[in-house]
């Protein structure tokens, strides 16, 4: 689906990403882990096309990813990125934002648009917040909207950095299982997550990186009885009776 050769890639302040390899499976959920600053929001930017790498290629669906035009790649993939304005517009237009790419030179809205929109909403949970206020929502209540948007954006693949992170327990749980869903419709998902025992619990693959590299790419079940994750994050992994994992410090 999305493959990534040999990328390189960083900032005017360095490089970032040293010769990552990684190809990305179709309808499964990969996510990325690793300490702060390891790549994994710039990898996850090179896959969407939103940083050029300095080396290496991205193929799309086979494709070399610079031979898509702007809006063919956003019909191909959609990014929810962590950090990003709360505009003063209601959730339904925040939504609508994600039909653009399949929007005509008057950029009106068709009534298969509109239908989209409409399901797009209904998938995340949101429609009954359709005429709020995007700011007068809560954290958890604004991601389901932006994923809306990107379910309005109809593509393959939903990019997303930190779905979860500054939400409560109960609503991460929400999101993700959210996401779980989508997948078994048939999306593909890539995501960064900080939580080790949730990227295990909800993922078919994890990509674990430190310092710009990809240590390994492996199932859950194959990461964890590594023992990779512990040696990176400096952790001892467990699991409990229910099959639960869960991490300690390393000394404990």
């Amino acid at each position: 689906m999305i493959e990534l050769k040999h990328i390189t890639a960083g900032y005017q302040g360095g490089v970032v990403l040293r010769d990552v390899s990684l190809t990305i499976p179709a309808g499964r959920i990969t996510t990325l882990i690793g300490p702060n600053g390891c790549g994994k929001t710039t990898l996850l930017r090179v896959a969407a096309r939103q940083l050029t790498p300095s080396a290496g290629q991205v193929l799309a669906a086979g494709r070399p990813a610079e031979d898509y035009d702007r809006r063919e790649f956003a019909r191909f993939a959609s990014l929810m990125p962590q950090v990003r304005d709360v505009p003063a517009i209601t959730v339904e237009s925040l939504v609508a934002h994600g039909r653009f790419p399949y929007l005509g030179l008057s950029r009106r809205m068709r009534p298969e648009d509109r239908q989209k929109v409409a399901e797009a909403m209904q998938a995340a949970g949101v429609e009954q917040w359709h005429g709020r206020d995007l700011r007068e929502l809560s954290g958890g209540e604004r991601q389901r909207a932006y994923i809306a948007m990107a379910l309005a954006q109809d593509t393959r693949i939903i990019l997303l950095d930190e779905p979860t992170t500054y939400l409560d327990l109960g609503v991460q749980f929400e999101i993700l299982s959210l996401l779980q869903r989508l997948n078994e419709q048939g999306k593909t998902i890539v995501m960064v997550l900080h939580d080790l025992a949730q990227a295990l619990r909800v993922s078919h693959h994890i990509a674990l990186m430190e310092a710009g590299q990809l240590v390994a790419f492996e199932t859950p079940e194959q990461m964890f009885r590594s023992g990779r994750i512990d040696r990176v994050f400096g952790v001892r992994g467990h699991r409990d009776e229910a099959g639960e994992y869960y991490f300690t410090p390393a000394h404990k």
